[in-house]
């Protein structure tokens, strides 16, 4: 990153708005995956940090 001509890592960038774009929308069907590979424990987790994803508003901060 020293040798980067820019002061601001893509990386946040991408972070700061929501995540990679090609990954949005994709969500409910991946927790159809959890469910079924016996992860099913995390559901309740990514439901609160990306509510917009199952239709309900945003997240309090």
């Amino acid at each position: 990153m020293e040798t980067m001509p820019f002061d601001v890592d893509p990386l946040w960038t991408v972070m700061k708005e929501g995540g990679p774009y090609h990954a949005k929308g994709f969500l409910p069907k991946y927790t159809q995956w959890l469910e079924q590979t016996g992860r099913g424990h995390a559901i309740s987790e990514l439901k609160r940090r990306h509510p917009a994803e199952f239709g309900h508003g945003y997240p309090k901060l």
